[in-house]
């Protein structure tokens, strides 16, 4: 712990918050290295996106956990498409035996990235993902598609960027259109917000669903990012495509979509 505060102190609060939280995996999780008892089965990994937090994979980490499997929902920083691979990249080298990758809207870049030489990660699954190839961010994915309202976003400055909000008064009828009121207008207020640089971040040369098999799951009633988009992605991807009738966090009102794309990764990587 001597060691962490010395960390921690040397950071005077001018490093990045990516320094801390990469050197609190190196360090916490060894004790957890022997929890997997049986190497071949998986662990799985599920990294959400932008405006969420690990809470909207809640019900699909309980279903996994009452399987038996270890789940990981960690937190993506969402502050820029490298500093959150790499906060991903590092938790997965603290984990033995093969993963299972989940990436959700903005998490699917991140995945994309933090699987590249990341030799555990047997399989992505994407939900309502966003798979970018060279030189692609969530920004140009989405130009060539209707514009949302002016007012959609809120920008909040901050010293050396700019958070953007999803403006709350949108996030139930667009982000979350089929999560009932009461608990979108929750998820609305908890959101956490993505960095306007992060929404331009270009994917580098290499990305795991180029050599990784993946699976895809298509929101087909998803308004933030649209399903015709989602299925070009895919199938680029050459993924395993299957569809579900949900908004954008579809793995909050259709959980089981999720979790069968997941076994069905396990299944074909013999990791079940």
């Amino acid at each position: 712990m001597s060691h962490l505060l010395k960390i921690l102190q040397a950071g005077r609060y001018g490093q990045t918050v990516t320094l801390c939280v990469a050197a609190l995996f190196a360090l916490v999780p060894i004790a957890g290295r022997s929890q997997t008892a049986e190497s071949h089965k998986a662990t799985i990994v599920l990294v959400h996106g932008a405006w969420a937090d690990a809470s909207s994979f809640d019900a699909v980490a309980r279903e996994l956990q009452k399987a038996g499997y270890t789940v990981y929902a960690p937190p993506n920083e969402l502050r820029s498409l490298a500093s959150d691979a790499r906060v991903i990249s590092t938790l997965l080298k603290t984990i033995d035996g093969p993963v299972i990758l989940v990436g959700h809207s903005y998490g699917g870049a991140v995945i994309s990235v933090a699987s590249v030489g990341s030799p555990n990660v047997k399989a992505l699954v994407y939900v309502d993902a966003f798979a970018p190839d060279a030189g692609e961010s969530p920004g140009s994915l989405l130009a060539p598609y209707p514009s949302p309202p002016k007012d959609f976003f809120t920008a909040v400055p901050f010293d050396g960027g700019v958070d953007i909000y999803i403006t709350q008064k949108y996030y139930g009828p667009v982000f979350a259109s089929d999560v009932p009121a009461p608990q979108a207008a929750a998820l609305a207020a908890e959101q956490r917000p993505l960095t306007q640089a992060a929404l331009t971040d270009k994917a580098p040369d290499d990305e795991g669903w180029k050599t990784l098999p993946s699976w895809y799951v298509v929101g087909d009633d998803d308004l933030v990012i649209p399903p015709a988009l989602q299925l070009k992605m895919a199938l680029r991807a050459k993924a395993h495509v299957s569809h579900t009738p949900g908004s954008h966090p579809s793995m909050i009102e259709h959980p089981e979509a999720t979790v069968a794309a997941i076994m069905a990764a396990m299944s074909a990587t013999h990791t079940r």
